[in-house]
C-alpha cells in the first residue's frame, strides 16, 4: 500500500478503498469518521526506515486507520498539496501528516489527534523556522500535522509550500489563527542530542534549536507531548550519518522492548 508521486506528476495509486472507520456519538447520532496518515519519503530514505515506522505506527494504531507511506520525487509542500486532493477522493475526511522518521509513543496518540481534529481544531507538534523572520511563529509542523479536510477547505485550500512569511505547512497554522480557528500545539518535553550544523550556519549555534522565547528547546530525537503524556518522538535530520542507527535502535526499544 504506497502512493507514488514522480517527477510532480501522480504515477501510481497502490491501495484498495476498504478503510476501518473510527466512530463516535455527535449528538446523539452515530457519525462515522475515515481519517488517514501519510508518510512521505523520498529516494534517499533507507527502506528499513519505512518497514520500521510502518510497525510501530501499526503498533500503536489501535483504530486501525489507514497509514500510507508515500514515495515522492517533488517536493514535500507539493506532495502534501496533492495528497489532499487524491485521499479526499478516495473517502478520508482527515489527515494526518507524519514524517517518516516521526512515530506515536503510546495507544492514545493517533487518537488523539484525529479526536481533536474532528472537535474543530488544527494539532500538530511545535515548529519554528529560524531562518524565517517572522516574529517568532511557532506552528504545526510538518513532521506531525492533523487536520479534516473539511476545516482545510474552510480556510481556502492553504498552501503547504513554503512562502514569504512561512516554511512547509506554516501558512496552514496561520490561516487558522486569522480566521479563529483552535491550533492546539504539542511541545518538546525533551531531545535525545544536539542537532547536526550544517557549514552556513553560525560556528557558535546552541545545541538546540529554538521556540519562541520562554518556550522548550529541542534537537535530534524529540519526544511530543503534554506533561506526563509522551505522544510522538521525531528523529530530524534523517539523511546525516548515523541517523539510521538511531532510529532503527528506537523502532526497536518500541517494537520488541528492548
Amino acid at each position: 500500500m504506497v502512493i507514488e508521486i514522480i517527477g510532480g506528476m501522480v504515477c501510481m495509486l497502490l491501495y484498495a478503498k476498504s478503510h476501518h472507520n473510527m466512530k463516535t456519538e455527535t449528538q446523539s447520532k452515530q457519525r462515522v469518521w475515515n481519517p488517514c496518515i501519510a508518510s512521505i519519503f523520498m529516494e534517499n530514505v533507507d527502506k528499513r526506515m519505512v518497514e520500521l515506522q510502518t510497525q510501530v505506527v501499526k503498533k500503536f494504531n489501535i483504530s486501525n486507520i489507514m497509514h500510507y507511506p508515500v514515495f515522492s520525487q517533488a517536493s514535500p509542500g507539493y506532495t502534501m498539496n496533492k495528497l489532499v486532493d487524491m485521499l479526499e477522493k478516495n473517502g478520508h475526511d482527515a489527515i494526518m501528516f507524519l514524517d517518516i522518521d516521526a512515530i506515536p509513543l503510546n495507544d492514545n496518540a493517533l487518537n488523539y489527534f484525529f479526536e481533536q481534529a474532528y472537535a474543530g481544531k488544527i494539532i500538530g507538534s511545535a515548529q519554528r523556522s529560524n531562518h524565517i523572520q517572522n516574529n517568532q511563529h511557532v506552528f504545526c509542523a510538518p513532521h506531525n500535522v492533523t487536520f479534516t479536510i473539511e476545516m482545510y477547505r474552510k480556510l481556502g485550500n492553504p498552501s503547504f509550500l513554503p512562502n514569504y512569511r512561512g516554511d512547509v505547512s506554516e501558512e496552514l497554522t496561520f490561516a487558522a489563527e486569522e480566521n479563529n480557528i483552535p491550533v492546539e500545539i504539542l511541545m518538546p518535553l525533551r531531545y535525545d542530542a544536539p542537532p547536526i550544523r550544517m557549514d552556513w550556519e553560525p560556528k557558535d549555534a546552541p545545541p538546540y534549536w529554538d521556540l519562541a522565547n520562554g518556550m522548550p528547546k529541542y534537537g535530534i530525537g524529540t519526544t511530543f507531548g503534554t506533561e506526563g503524556n509522551e505522544m510522538f518522538w521525531h528523529m530530524y535530520q534523517s539523511f546525516h550519518s548515523g541517523q539510521l542507527e538511531r532510529f532503527i535502535k528506537k523502532c526497536e526499544e518500541i517494537l520488541h522492548g528492548k
